[in-house]
């Protein structure tokens, strides 16, 4: 009669070790996806950043009336190829 009884418990304790390994694969997946994620966020906000700076590097004049603008104010466009005045 035990022996009946051990073999209605192995399979639940199999169970409970296959579900361990599932809960434990599962938990490393997340944890991979969620440092995989920062990683991602991280490398895209690097970009951003240097695209953010190379935009504000491009130097877009206001205003393209040579005889308006004073030498040396940066707000005025002095290059000819730029600067079409009609």
């Amino acid at each position: 009669m035990s022996r009946l009884f051990d073999h209605r418990r192995r399979p639940s304790a199999r169970r409970g070790i296959l579900s361990f390994e599932w809960i434990l694969l599962i938990s490393l997946l997340v944890i991979g996806i969620i440092g995989g994620l920062a990683a991602v966020r991280n490398a895209l906000l690097s970009e951003l950043n240097d695209l953010s700076q190379a935009v504000e590097a491009i130097n877009v004049c206001g205003t393209c009336d040579p005889a308006s603008c004073p030498p040396g104010n940066p707000d005025c466009c002095d290059d000819p190829w730029w600067c079409s005045t009609p």
